[in-house]
This record gives structure tokens, sequence and C-alpha cells, in this order.
């Protein structure tokens, strides 16, 4: 029962939207707390405790947790900062920890997780081109009926108009989120295919890719998925050189702090010296000025956001103004989850963070190089999307976490 109830959890973690029952009961934090209460009384009937199964980097997650609720403590201590603590606490502890301990527990491979994670990736195909069609052409639609609240608090949006048409959000709240997790299991899809050797399943796989992708015409998701795909491209040429491993790490994680500068860098210059090349990627990228009446998160409304993170931040570095303040001063948010917690929590907070994810990617590196393409195009895209999108607390990205170890764990190559 565990074990299903873990799976199903994998399976229906894009799932923040489609058969929400409220603003917190989504499907996966629902399941995601019966799987917890199923462990624990497993745990206690079989009397059986694992061991030894975090790792050394979990214990930046730990300090970060430590730190989040230092910084409550001390912060502004609305209910909105004990909200936010308790989702900060929910993704570190539940959805990160618990799964990890399911897995140590019960001994689940990767290729098991990677099955179900495929699955779930051809149902959010599915969904996200039969909802375009319908919306588009047919008048029908799969989102008012399995997301039919839309309050700001269970689903942003219906639909966003794209020019002519309107584009989809899937299963998740809206497009940009979407993409995100799409992108997310669409890697390590490729990973399941590839080591289970379905070689015929490939251009059926970015076949359905590249159509919802289109469907959600979410600006991030493409540019990000083109630039993951381009940036791998590379490193496996490269690696070609005789490179270090080590050195290889370093060049990823410099182009990925260049491409963080270079969007604030285009960002803060828009009205000036990269006025030109500003347009150009407004147009590629479909954006606009920012609204100052009805602040739409367009390029120059997260430059407010930006803005307003850094000078809050420098108010109160260590321990940031409390979880939840960029959302209490301003619904909108800081629009960044960097941003976000480095405001919110501080500089700690944002080091363990940070640090943590460079981890993870020093060991995808590491991975033999078919099976480390795919999960590092997961990798990239969602590191980088957490620049310009606020959902600390998002199942997919934590499970992404936790298949990176395990990966890593079963296919890391010898004497790394």
């Amino acid at each position: 029962m565990i074990k299903k109830l873990f799976l199903l959890f994998i399976f229906f973690a894009p799932f923040t939207s489609f058969f929400a029952i409220s603003s917190w009961l989504r499907i996966p934090v629902v399941i995601n707390q019966v799987l917890f209460v199923f462990l624990v009384l497993g745990v206690f009937i079989h009397g059986k405790v694992s061991r030894k199964w975090i790792l050394k980097e979990d214990l930046l997650l730990i300090s970060l947790l430590f730190v989040v609720w230092l910084s409550f403590l001390f912060g502004f201590k609305e209910q909105r900062s004990f909200n936010h603590s308790l989702a900060y606490t929910n993704s570190i502890v539940f959805y990160f920890f618990v799964s990890k301990y399911v897995i140590q527990f019960l001994n689940i491979k990767a290729i098991e997780v990677l099955a179900v994670i495929y699955k779930s990736f051809l149902l959010c195909s599915l969904i996200i081109i039969i909802d375009f069609i319908g919306i588009n052409y047919f008048d029908f639609s799969l989102r008012r009926i399995y997301a039919p609240v839309v309050d700001g608090k269970i689903s942003n949006m219906n639909y966003f108009i794209r020019g002519e048409m309107l584009s989809v959000a899937g299963v998740a709240e809206e497009p940009g989120h979407m993409a995100n997790f799409y992108n997310i299991y669409f890697g390590l899809s490729l990973c399941y295919i590839y080591q289970k050797k379905y070689v015929k399943k490939y251009k059926w796989l970015i076949g359905l890719f590249i159509l919802s992708q289109i469907a959600l015409f979410s600006s991030a998701g493409i540019a990000l998925s083109i630039f993951a795909t381009i940036l791998i491209f590379i490193i496996n040429k490269i690696e070609k050189f005789s490179i270090t491993k080590i050195q290889l790490a370093w060049i990823v994680g410099l182009l990925m702090v260049f491409f963080l500068g270079l969007v604030i860098l285009l960002s803060f210059k828009s009205e000036t010296e990269f006025k030109q090349i500003n347009s150009i990627i407004d147009k590629i990228t479909f954006s606009e000025e920012a609204n100052k009446v009805t602040k739409v998160s367009s390029s120059g409304q997260r430059l407010y956001q930006w803005t307003r993170a850094l000078s809050n931040f420098v108010k109160h570095p260590v321990l940031g103004n409390g979880p939840g303040y960029g959302v209490n001063e301003d619904t909108e948010g800081y629009l960044s989850v960097y941003f976000t917690i480095l405001s919110d929590v501080g500089l700690f907070a944002f080091l363990f963070f940070v640090s943590f994810q460079t981890i993870l990617l020093i060991k995808v590196i590491r991975l033999k190089r078919n099976v480390r393409s795919f999960v590092l195009f997961s990798l990239i895209t969602s590191f980088l999307h957490l620049i310009i999108i606020a959902d600390f607390y998002q199942a997919p990205l934590w499970i992404l976490f936790v298949l990176i170890q395990l990966i890593y764990k079963e296919n890391k190559l010898p004497n790394t």
C-alpha cells in the first residue's frame, strides 16, 4: 500500500490545479499526507527503521528549514508568515525526506519511479493537447470540468489569450508552472525510455513535447528547453577534449550564472543601452511592458518585484523579513524563488538552498553520459525556471531532487 501511494504521488505531482479541493488541499498534497500516515503505521507495525538514508547535502536542507523557522520567530509573525513556514516545511519534510525514506524503506529503484513519471508525462501531454484543440476549435474545456474554481486560490486562470488563440495550462495553475513541470518530466521520461531501450519512442515523445509546448505557449518553457538542449550539446562536445568533471561542473555553473545575470541586466537596461535587444526578446518571448494598474507579471513587473526584494533584503539580510513577507506586502510576491528566499528568509537560507542545488548539479555532471544528458535537461530547465516563478513548494521539483540522488547512487561513474 505504501509503495502504491508513493507512486501515485509521483504520478499526480504535476496536478496542482486539476482535482484540487482547496488552495491548500491539492491532489499531490493530499496523497502525500496519506502516504505519510501509512508510512508511520508501516514502520510502527513492522518495527523496521531504515538508517543511513540522509546524505551530507541533505543537512543543507535541514539547515534551511531551521533558518526558515528562526526567520518566522524574528519576522513579522502573522498568519500568512506561519502558513508560508508550513509550506517550506511541507516541501522539505514531506515531499523530499518522506519520499527519500519510502525509497530506502521499500528499496524502490529509480527505473520504477521513472516509469510512473513517463506515464504521467503522457497523460499530461494528452490533457494539454485535447484541451488546446477543444477550447480553440470546439468550445470544449477540460479545465472547466476538472479545475472549475478560478478565484486566485485554486487556479490563477482559465485560458490566456495569445494572438488569436488561447493557450492552456494543462493540469497546473498556469502555463508557466505547467511548462516547468512538463520540462522536468520530459527529461526524466527520456531517461526512462533510454534505460528501457525503447528507441522507436523517442520521436513520438519529442513530437508530443513540441505540440504540448506550443499549446502551453509558455515563453520561459520554450526558451529554457531550447537553451538546455544547446547547453547539453556543448557540454557533450567539450567532454571529448578530456576536460575533468569538476571543470565541466564549473563551466555549467558559470553558464547558468551568466544566463541569470543576462536576464537581470537586460531587465535593468530595458530603456537604455539594451533597448533594441530587449525589444527583440520581447517579441520572441511574447513579453510586454508592465501595467502599473493591473501589475501584470511581465518582464517590467518582474524587475519591479526583484528590485523590491533586494531593497527588503538589505533591511534584514541575515534572517530576512519573515516567510511570506513579500506576498504580504504585495500580493504579486517577488516572482522568483531565489529572490523570495533571499529577501524573506535571508542570506544563509539562500546559500543553503543554492549550495544544495550545486551539489546536485555536480552529481548529475558525474553521471554516465547518456543518462546525464536527460537528467541535466530537467535540472537546467527547472533551476533556471525558478528565477521567474516563486513556487518553492511544487512537488515535481522535489521529486527531481530525490531522483537525482537515487539515479546518481545507481548510475555514477566508477571512482566518483
